[in-house]
């Protein structure tokens, strides 16, 4: 009788075992775990776990690689993709590494990943973490010239990934330029008055960039609770300078607001001198830093006016753009 209740136990055990190898627990009532099964491709193999952090959109992989080639094997890339095809790279934990013969090793990697391509090119966020992931790692066996791959695929249970997508979801609302509104054609009108700027001018603007004559402006812009966030990149390939008066840059609205605060900005020089952050040279590049406090009653309904009329200057007290931009948004 002790045996047969000893066998049970054993087997108990075992069953338990093997059906949690693949499979993280949680730790922290944030984390999202997604279930992994083990894969061989080749000479590699390997066995892994993922989990998010929904509040961090973070993603962490615990992944074990053995090698079971006659020779060693150079592990060069190892990528977490959505179902759609964006990569990102480890935020830390990995560095491209030779694995012996026979030998066996275990990693921890950290991601933030892209999860919307078209939302990161708006606002400069990542998106919310995707029911889904597929880890590549990229290997080569030594003798062999060709790049083989191995694909892991990882997938939350449903009922968890509507939960924590419900809870933990904050709406953001993205804006890109209004291209319809005949900014090329007024600008560069204006542009043929001024000394300043070589003859022709040129003027071309696109849903989140702005060229006009050697000066690129790259903009990424959000509202998210009660906040505007901005982030402008400017890059000066143009023979003429430019003076930046950052008290003169704004985003504005027509809708009256209740809650309307003073507006934050700050300018970092990439390039060029830093003994004038606000004066752009030809090759200096300048991230312009925006933050303001404004309650928007429908903001996926709300255009934003981009006010960058006074906000650059040209030699001779001249204003480089002749008129304010409007912004349509896009929820997402």
């Amino acid at each position: 009788m002790k045996s047969i209740f000893f066998v049970i136990i054993i087997a108990t055990i075992l069953f338990y075992g093997c059906n949690t190898s693949n499979k993280k627990s949680k730790s922290n009532k944030n984390e999202l775990v997604y279930v992994s099964e083990p894969l061989t491709s080749g000479a590699l193999s390997a066995d892994f776990s993922l989990s998010g952090d929904v509040v961090k959109q973070e993603l962490t992989s615990e992944i074990k690689l053995t090698n079971s080639a006659d020779g060693s094997i150079e592990v060069q890339e190892i990528v977490i993709a959505t179902d759609d095809g964006i990569r990102s790279l480890p935020t830390q934990g990995f560095m491209p590494f030779a694995l012996g013969k026979g030998k066996d090793t275990s990693l921890t990697l950290k991601f933030n990943p892209t999860n919307d391509l078209k939302l990161y090119q708006m606002t400069g966020l990542p998106g919310n973490i995707r029911p889904a992931y597929a880890i590549s790692v990229s290997y080569k066996v030594a003798g062999n010239d060709n790049v083989l791959s191995l694909a892991l695929k990882s997938r939350s249970k449903k009922n968890e990934f509507i939960a924590f997508n419900k809870k933990n979801k904050i709406p953001v609302t993205g804006y890109s330029f209004n291209t319809k509104a005949g900014f090329n054609e007024i600008q560069k009108k204006y542009l043929e008055t001024l000394k300043q700027v070589a003859q022709p001018p040129f003027v071309y603007l696109s849903e989140q960039e702005i060229a006009i004559s050697g000066l690129n402006f790259r903009l990424k812009t959000y509202y998210q609770k009660d906040t505007l966030h901005a982030e402008l990149f400017i890059v000066n390939h143009a023979d003429f300078p430019v003076k930046i008066i950052p008290d003169s840059l704004d985003l504005t609205t027509d809708e009256k607001s209740s809650l309307h605060h003073t507006k934050t900005i700050t300018i970092e020089k990439i390039s060029g001198s830093q003994q004038d952050l606000a004066m752009m040279e030809k090759g200096d590049r300048v991230l312009i830093h925006f933050k303001k406090r404004m309650e928007l009653k429908a903001p996926e309904k709300t255009n934003l006016t981009f006010n960058v009329r006074k906000a650059f200057m040209l030699t001779g007290k001249k204003v480089l753009f002749d008129q304010n931009v409007q912004l349509l948004p896009k929820q997402f």
